[in-house]
C-alpha cells in the first residue's frame, strides 16, 4: 500500500467515525419529521394561532391565554407576525427549528456526564425519534414543553460548565436567569430544582461539590421566587387546572406512566405496578455510582411531578426525555462490546422510529380530515340561501384518538385556510342562542362522515307553535309522527331513557335522558339536534312502558334568553 494513502486513510477514518453517527441521526429525523410540514392546525392550534404582539404585554400581567405563560403567548405571536394564520407549514417549520436547537442542547447536555460517543448520540437519538417527540413537533400546540425545555437545559450545561471548575462568576446567574425564562414559557420545571442540584452536585470536584450545590440552590430558590411573584401579581392563587392543587396515590401511578411513554412501543401493555418495580432495577443496572443514579432519577420524577394529576398525555413526556436520554447513554456505556448489543440497540430504534412514524401518519390523516370538511362548511354557508347562522352537526371532534376541532368552533378554521363565511357557523349546542343574538332563522345542517354530503333543516326562533299538551303511552318502538313537532315532554320520576333513531343518521341511536325536576322527568328534546330535524318517521323506544305529556314549552330558548339577559347585565355589575 503506498505510503501516501496510509497516511492520508487514518484522518479519513477519524472524520467518518465523527461525523458518520451525526449524518445517519440527522438523516432519520429528515425522514420522520418532513412529513409534518403538511399537517395543518388540530384543535388547540386554533386557539393559540390568533395571538399578537399587542397581546404580549397583557400575558405578563394577568392570568391570560390558559395560564400563567407570558412567553408561550410571544411565541404564538411572533410565529403569527411571521407566517400568518393561513401559512401553517410556517409554524410547522418553527417546530423543525425548535426541535433541532432543543436536540443540539441535549447532545452537549449528554456530553458533559457520557464517556463514549455513542452514547451521546444514542441518548440523543431517543430525544429525536421517541412518540413524545414526535407528536409534540407535529402538532403546534403542543410545542410548549419542548420550548420550556431550551432554556432549562442550557441552564443544566452551565450551571455543570461552572460547577467543573469555570472561573466566570457570572454563569450561575445565567443558569438561574435561563431557570426563570424556562418557567415563563411553561412551569415544567417548577419542581426541578433538586434536578439543578444535583447536576452541580455530580459535575464538582469532592471538595466543592456542596458549596456548588448549596450555591445552585440559592439561585434557583431566587428564580422560583420571582416567577412565583410575577404569577402571584397576574393570577393569585389558582392553578391552570384543578388538579394541579390536589395529591392523591394515582400520582405515582402517572409518574410511571408518563415515563413509561418515551420507550413506546416496547413497554406498551406492561402495569404500572411492574413497571414501579422495574424501573429502580434498571436505573441501579444501568447507571454507575449513586449520584449518577440519583440524578438520573430525580430527572424522571421531579420533571414530571407537575402534570402527575393531570390525565396522561403524550406531549407531556416530553420532559421525562433528558432523563430518559442520559439513562441510555449510560446503559449504552456498560454493555458496550456486548455482541447482542448492536443488533438489539437497532431492533429498539426501529421500533421506536415506525410508532413515531405512524403516529405522525395519524395526525396527517386528522389534519387532512379538518381541511376537508372547513373547505366543505365554507361551502354550505356559500350555498345555503340568506344569512342566519348554521348550526352544524356530524363533524367528527376526534379522528384516531387527536382533536381535530373544539365542538362547534369553526369559524377560526374556515378563516385559517382564507375562507370568510358572510354567516355565522358554529355548532347546535348554541343553537337557541345565536339564534336570538344573531337571526331569527338559519339552517341546522347534518353532515355526513365523508364530509361532502349533508342535509339542511330551516330552524328559526318561532319554531314550535303553541301545541295542547299530548299525553302518549310508549312502548317499545313507535314512529315519532307528529310529536316530533314538541320541543318538551315530561313523565314520572321513574321515567327513564327516550332513544331516538332518525334516518338522518339510520346507524346512530341517539339517548335522551331526563331531568328529574319536582318528582316528574323532564325530556330537553329541543336541546337535541337529531329531534330538531322533523323528521316524522324517526323512532323513539323505550325500555319497558312509559306515559308522556308533551308539551310546547321549549326550555331550551327559556335557558338562552337568560343566558343572554345575565350577559347583557354583567357589564352593570
Amino acid at each position: 500500500m503506498p505510503e501516501g494513502f496510509s497516511s492520508t486513510r487514518k484522518p479519513l477514518n477519524r472524520i467518518m467515525k465523527k461525523f458518520l453517527p451525526a449524518g445517519v441521526v440527522l438523516l432519520l429525523a429528515l425522514m420522520l419529521y418532513l412529513p409534518t410540514l403538511r399537517t395543518g392546525f388540530l384543535s388547540d392550534d386554533f386557539l393559540d394561532c390568533n395571538h399578537t404582539i399587542n397581546e404580549v404585554p397583557r400575558a405578563f400581567s394577568t392570568q391570560y391565554g390558559g395560564g400563567y405563560r407570558p412567553l408561550i403567548i410571544l411565541n404564538w405571536a411572533l410565529d403569527n407576525s411571521i407566517w400568518g394564520v393561513e401559512n401553517q407549514t410556517g409554524w410547522h417549520l418553527t417546530n423543525l427549528v425548535l426541535l433541532l436547537v432543543a436536540s443540539s442542547l441535549l447532545f452537549v447536555f449528554l456530553g458533559r456526564f457520557l464517556k463514549r460517543p455513542e452514547a451521546i448520540y444514542t441518548g440523543t437519538a431517543l430525544f429525536l425519534f421517541s412518540y413524545p417527540m414526535a407528536v409534540a413537533v407535529a402538532r403546534v400546540s403542543w410545542r410548549t414543553t419542548v420550548l420550556a425545555l431550551i432554556p432549562f437545559i442550557a441552564s443544566l450545561i452551565l450551571i455543570s460548565i461552572w460547577s467543573k471548575g469555570a472561573k466566570r462568576k457570572w454563569l450561575p446567574f445565567a443558569a438561574g436567569t435561563l431557570y426563570l425564562i424556562s418557567l415563563l414559557v411553561k412551569e415544567t420545571a417548577i419542581a426541578a430544582l433538586p434536578v439543578m442540584v444535583m447536576i452541580a452536585y455530580c459535575s464538582s470536584a469532592d471538595e466543592s461539590r456542596w458549596k456548588k450545590a448549596t450555591w445552585t440552590a440559592v439561585i434557583g430558590l431566587a428564580s422560583l421566587l420571582v416567577y412565583g411573584v410575577l404569577r402571584f401579581r397576574a393570577m393569585g392563587l389558582g392553578t391552570n387546572y384543578a388538579e394541579s392543587s390536589s395529591f392523591g396515590l394515582y400520582m405515582v401511578k402517572n409518574l410511571v406512566l408518563q415515563n413509561s411513554i418515551v420507550w413506546r412501543p416496547w413497554l406498551t401493555g406492561i402495569s404500572a405496578r411492574v413497571l414501579f418495580l422495574v424501573y429502580p432495577v434498571a436505573v441501579y443496572f444501568a447507571v454507575p455510582k449513586w449520584k449518577n443514579r440519583i440524578l438520573v432519577f430525580s430527572m424522571g420524577f421531579f420533571l414530571m411531578l407537575p402534570v402527575s394529576n393531570l390525565t396522561v398525555r403524550p406531549d407531556f413526556s416530553v420532559a421525562a426525555l433528558p432523563g430518559a436520554a442520559l439513562f441510555l447513554g449510560y446503559l449504552v456505556q456498560r454493555l458496550h462490546g456486548k455482541s447482542f448489543f448492536v443488533p438489539a440497540l437497532v431492533v429498539f430504534f426501529i421500533g421506536v422510529i415506525l410508532y413515531s412514524r405512524d403516529e405522525i401518519k395519524t395526525l396527517n390523516v386528522a389534519s387532512g380530515y379538518v381541511n376537508r370538511t372547513a373547505v366543505r362548511l365554507a361551502e354550505i354557508a356559500d350555498e345555503l340561501p340568506g344569512n342566519g347562522p348554521l348550526f352544524i352537526s356530524g363533524v367528527d371532534n376526534s379522528v384516531g384518538v387527536y382533536g381535530t376541532f373544539w365542538p362547534g368552533e369553526y369559524m377560526v378554521p374556515m378563516e385559517c385556510m382564507g375562507f370568510k363565511p358572510e354567516r355565522f357557523v358554529t355548532g347546535t349546542d348554541r343553537l337557541w342562542e345565536a339564534l336570538i343574538t344573531e337571526n331569527d332563522s338559519g339552517y341546522l345542517v347534518f353532515i355526513a362522515r365523508d364530509a361532502e354530503h349533508y342535509r339542511a333543516i330551516p330552524v328559526s326562533f318561532d319554531m314550535y307553535s303553541d301545541l295542547p299538551d299530548t299525553t302518549v303511552l310508549l312502548s317499545g318502538c313507535a314512529p315519532a309522527g307528529r310529536l316530533i313537532r314538541y320541543p318538551s315532554c315530561r313523565g314520572s320520576d321513574i321515567s327513564g331513557p327516550l332513544f331516538l333513531l332518525s334516518p338522518i343518521y339510520p346507524d346512530s341511536v341517539v339517548t335522551i335522558f331526563p331531568d328529574i325536576r319536582g318528582g316528574s322527568a323532564f325530556y330537553d328534546l329541543a336541546a337535541e339536534p337529531l329531534w330538531l330535524s322533523f323528521y316524522e318517521t324517526s323512532v323513539l323506544t323505550t325500555e319497558g312502558q312509559i306515559e308522556l305529556v308533551f308539551s310546547s314549552k321549549n326550555v331550551s330558548l327559556e335557558r338562552a334568553v337568560e343566558i343572554r339577559h345575565s350577559k347583557e347585565a354583567e357589564p352593570h355589575l
